[in-house]
C-alpha cells in the first residue's frame, strides 16, 4: 500500500485527497468540542469564558 501511495500523481493524490477531507471536517467540526465539554469541567470552561 505504502509502495502504491508513494507512486501515485500529484493529480490522483489530490482527487484521494479531497473526499478524505469532506468527511474529516465535519467530523472533526463535531468530536472536538464534544470531546473538550466532556474533558473540562464547566468551573473551568465558565472561568476561562469570563476572561
Amino acid at each position: 500500500m505504502r509502495a502504491y501511495l508513494a507512486n501515485l500523481t500529484p493529480k490522483a493524490r489530490m482527487l484521494l485527497a479531497l473526499p478524505v477531507l469532506a468527511i474529516a471536517y465535519p467530523v472533526i467540526m463535531i468530536l472536538v468540542p464534544a470531546i473538550i465539554r466532556a474533558v473540562i469541567p464547566d468551573v473551568v470552561r465558565s472561568v476561562l469564558s469570563l476572561i
